[in-house]
């Protein structure tokens, strides 16, 4: 199981040092399970909107009352939470890091991060692993499912073997699966290619490829985002393919990780005015790169690229443009500007150091008129509240976050990789699925859900 890198923290050095020495274990072990791998047959996926086993299970979840009101101001004046409890599969015992959600092709899915499959309980029992992947995808049903879905996936495998890996590593490149990790921690936007002889729909994501070897030593341990597609074949099972090996690298902000927005599809041309983009059909996606776990506060916080994604040029990074905290141009912003070039500055003291925005996501709500922006910060281990902020431009004007809801931790252990999913909301606009990873030196790491009222 992967942890963020801003959780590496004195408070949890029992826990990490656990998980370290869990990770150099079952990382051997993935390995021999990888080679095993080769040659097998094609994954096996139920029906979309079904599930086999305790994913079957009908109505809604079991869920826990309604956090208390918090006003933020007039637009939100009483937003509140619920949670669901642990995510059901129709896996059994699969442990697992949470990533972002969109929707490809009418499906709505949800990418997870290091996925460890086992016959049973407890999960730190090596010898009960089946197998492990560095990265996985399921369904959570059609485009029309309820909001509550969020609670049960689908994933794509095999009964004998658990999830299959998603995205492909590029082992001829000098990816291997031991010695590198490609960790999905944002979400997925929808992309409509079109021209007089076809129609391409899908979706788009940066993950970041992690050194293990270094992740194990403590050390940083980012390579570089990698842009990926994701389709659906015509047995509606997600393909990911990966155009260029990197994108963004070690050093610079990679741009995407935070979060990714589209403009050109399901928004309105208010939105893609107020975002600085097209207002047309050929708008832009908008990639927001965090600065985070920094010895300067005031460079902490969000920063924005542009691209226009005809042609797979979301792909090469020589076609994009950056906000420099005025105009948008080609050049770059540096990563440590005093955050000159943000266009959301956030910043928390914890442990001698400072974070910025850990995970979260941000879309146009028609419903509120205005930009909405759901996040969790980098110091998880000692927060772990939901923050909201809005504003009516992508490129500044954010109001002051507002803590609006406290995700379930364990006793032993921390809460991270918070994500909202809007393009599961229900009609009105205001109520919004959301999951996170819940940490536990116990039991592993295990996937939770819930559901953020906006009103």
């Amino acid at each position: 199981m992967h942890l963020s890198p801003t959780t590496h923290t004195n408070q949890n050095i029992t826990n990490v040092h656990f998980i370290m020495d869990w990770i150099k274990k079952a990382s051997k072990k993935a390995k021999d399970i990888v080679h095993e791998q080769q040659g097998s047959s094609a994954p096996n996926v139920p029906a979309p909107g079904t599930a086999h086993g305790p994913a079957s299970a009908t109505g809604k979840p079991h869920a826990s009352p309604l956090s208390d009101a918090v006003r933020v101001d007039d637009k939100f004046s009483g937003v509140r939470g619920r949670s669901f409890g642990q995510q059901v599969s129709n896996f059994p015992h699969i442990f697992r890091d949470g990533g972002g959600g969109g929707t490809v092709n009418g499906q709505h899915i949800i990418i997870f991060a290091d996925g460890t499959y086992t016959r049973g309980l407890p999960p730190t029992d090596l010898s009960r692993m089946v197998n492990f992947v560095s990265n996985s995808i399921g369904i959570l049903g059609s485009s029309t499912s309820a909001t509550t879905n969020i609670a049960r996936v689908t994933d794509v495998g095999t009964p004998d073997r658990g999830p299959d890996q998603a995205i492909p590593f590029l082992t001829n490149q000098g990816e291997t699966p031991h010695d590198t990790a490609v960790w999905p921690n944002c979400n997925i936007a929808t992309v409509v290619e079109a021209d007089a002889s076809k129609r391409d729909v899908y979706g788009v994501s940066f993950p970041e490829v992690i050194d293990r070897n270094a992740f194990r030593a403590q050390k940083e341990a980012l390579l570089y985002n990698t842009p990926i597609a994701i389709r659906m074949d015509e047995n509606q099972r997600p393909v990911v393919t990966r155009p260029q090996k990197s994108l963004f690298m070690q050093g610079e902000v990679t741009f995407g990780s935070f979060c990714v927005y589209s403009d050109a599809v399901g928004s309105s041309s208010a939105s893609a005015a107020a975002a600085g983009g097209s207002t047309g059909g050929s708008g832009y996606l908008y990639l927001f790169g965090r600065i985070s776990d920094t010895k300067s506060s005031k460079s902490n916080g969000l920063k924005l690229a542009r691209v226009r994604p005809q042609g797979q040029a979301w792909a090469n990074r020589n076609n994009y443009e950056y906000w420099d905290g005025k105009q948008w141009g080609r050049r770059m912003p540096a990563m440590l500007d005093d955050g000159v070039a943000n266009v959301f500055n956030y910043s928390v003291d914890g442990f001698g150091k400072h974070y910025g925005p850990g995970s979260g996501d941000i879309w146009w709500s028609s419903a509120h008129q205005a930009y909405v922006m759901l996040f969790q910060n980098g110091a998880a281990a000692l927060d772990n509240s939901v923050y909201l902020s809005y504003s009516t431009s992508l490129t500044g004007g954010w109001s002051k976050p507002v803590s609006v809801f406290k995700i379930d931790r364990a006793p032993d252990g921390f809460s991270y990789a918070f994500h909202a999913y809007p393009n599961m909301m229900d009609a009105t606009g205001s109520v919004v699925p959301i999951s996170w990873t819940l940490d536990s030196k116990a039991q592993s790491c295990r996937i939770y859900t819930g559901e953020i009222i906006l009103s």
